[in-house]
């Protein structure tokens, strides 16, 4: 029975091929409009993800100075003597490795952030860090405040890994540069001179400047602005260490004072920094207020998205449903003239279904194959004037996912009003016909 009702639905397709073409032509059109407005504004959400949600999601953490050496007994400053950490500091200190690693000169020297003085952590936290969900990157940083010993100039010196994203958002990047090169990806015996520093001191690239009794050729003078950290000289992590083991009573082990942080994004920004204070034992943090109305922004596309997405959904399966609606109505004679000859309900709306799943399907079809030209063809990205690409967006499951719904939506809109006509008694049809 069903084989025959098909058959049937072909015939009528096949005997009234303009009304059909017509309706076909009207699900590709739609479809395709589907497709296409699906496709601009999920790629939209994602450029604004990139561009809005890294706002203000940079933050750093550190352990402050505990300040209770002058509490300890005798016998626990001779183990720091020695480099032995005492129980008290480890009870105290759970991340801290620093009691026996204070600068030469305590007075002027030391581990600083700005003007806050430090505790050293160990690099393994630092990796913990970086494998939170929240966190996109986390690097350590030694930030150690020298003193010049002939002239008793006081400078801070940032030891750092260049290429770490969260360095370029909390200490400095290439974009800063005022003069000369950035550093470059090895240790060279290079630093960078914060443009203050070097103008209070003459200096230029291709200068030297000589730390802890070790000279470093400038390479490049950069302008940090207002930066979460400051620092007057930049350097590789590695040659900080060097430098700073000269400074100190025992050397560094894979350690760092702070650890620059990059959260995911805004939206989770202040998770990443609860889950990072849960893993420190403390809570010292410096970050940007920027991701507050980042945050609120991204919220509040996502759900104008959604929002405007269900209004084109709505729409469409309108449109199917006035496009299926106009070709019953248009059958509605023929309708009534099968129930006069005896053809069941039931059969009638099946045959009507089959109608509409080949129309939907065929139209749908041809619709994703329109919208998807249109949107490889198209310079999308350069219409917008938006420097990235749809990969990601625009994919064979968005394909599908438009195609199903398209094809669901026009059945079912095709099948109401058949039923709708079929309900009403034949002879009162012929009558109004």
């Amino acid at each position: 029975m069903s084989s025959d009702t098909f058959d049937c639905a072909l015939r009528e397709l096949k005997q009234y091929r303009r009304r059909s073409m017509a309706v076909v032509a009207g699900y590709a059109i739609t479809v395709s409009f589907l497709l296409i407005v699906a496709a601009v504004m999920l790629y939209s959400r994602v450029v604004q993800n990139i561009t809005i949600g890294e706002a203000g999601t940079y933050f750093v953490t550190w352990l402050p100075s505990c300040g209770d050496i002058s509490s300890l007994s005798e016998e626990d400053l001779a183990k720091l003597a020695r480099g032995i950490i005492p129980q008290v500091c480890k009870d105290k200190c759970e991340n801290c490795t620093g009691c026996n690693k204070k600068p030469v000169d305590l007075l002027n020297e030391g581990f600083v952030i700005n003007t806050n003085t430090t505790r050293l952590v160990s690099t393994d936290l630092v990796a913990k860090i970086a494998g939170l969900a929240t966190i996109k990157d986390a690097s350590p940083c030694l930030l150690f405040r020298f003193r010049d010993p002939t002239t008793s100039q006081i400078f801070a010196v940032a030891g750092i890994l260049p290429d770490s994203v969260a360095v370029s958002s909390t200490i400095c990047n290439s974009i800063d540069l005022t003069s000369g090169n950035y550093l470059p990806a090895s240790a060279t015996g290079k630093v960078l001179v914060d443009t203050g520093f070097a103008s209070n001191h003459g200096l230029e690239p291709g200068h030297q400047v000589t730390i802890a009794e070790e000279k470093f050729e400038i390479a490049g003078i950069v302008n940090t602005r207002a930066r979460t950290v400051r620092s007057d000289i930049f350097m590789h992590f590695s040659d900080a260490e060097r430098v700073i083991n000269r400074r100190i009573q025992n050397p560094l082990e894979r350690e760092a004072n702070l650890i620059l942080i990059e959260s995911r994004d805004a939206a989770v920004h202040n998770q990443a920094i609860k889950d990072v204070k849960e893993l420190m034992k403390g809570d010292s943090v410096l970050t940007s207020g920027c991701y507050y109305p980042a945050a609120n922004a991204l919220g509040l596309n996502t759900r104008l998205i959604w929002v405007f997405m269900i209004v084109i959904a709505i729409g469409t399966v309108l449109f199917a449903a006035r496009i299926q609606f106009a070709s019953v109505i248009e059958r509605r004679r023929g309708i009534a003239m099968l129930r006069v000859l005896g053809w069941k309900t039931r059969t009638i709306i099946i045959q009507l279904l089959f109608e509409s799943l080949i129309q939907s399907t065929a139209g749908s079809l041809m619709g994703i194959i329109a919208g998807s030209l249109v949107l490889l063809l198209v310079p999308v990205n350069q219409l917008l004037g938006i420097d990235a690409t749809m990969t990601g967006v625009f994919s064979a499951s968005l394909c599908l996912a438009v195609f199903l719904f398209a094809v669901i939506a026009g059945t079912l809109a095709g099948l109401l009003p058949g039923i709708l006509i079929v309900r009403q008694r034949p002879y009162d049809v012929l009558r109004r016909a």
